[in-house]
């Protein structure tokens, strides 16, 4: 009889040390999704701010192009 309730208690003790370990793995998960989700975030916050980096540096390009016109048909024009 004694082995019998020694056996029970010893599988209790395995399945509640089995359930400790899964809920520890599901907040790892849980964790590791949470951080996923920032790292894609991230990432796409910095393609748009690169696609925005790109759009600055044409308009720039276009600006500085447009002064140097400028200067030139004021060069032109004697001022």
């Amino acid at each position: 009889m004694t082995d019998t309730k020694d056996n029970k208690g010893y599988l209790s003790f395995l399945i509640e040390q089995h359930k400790k370990e899964i809920w520890e793995y599901k907040m790892k998960e849980s964790e590791l999704t949470s951080v996923k989700n920032q790292l894609e975030g991230s990432k796409s916050i910095i393609n748009e701010l690169s696609s925005q980096i790109a759009d600055l540096r044409r308009d720039n390009k276009y600006l500085a192009q447009q002064v140097n016109d400028y200067r030139e048909q004021l060069r032109k024009a004697g001022f």
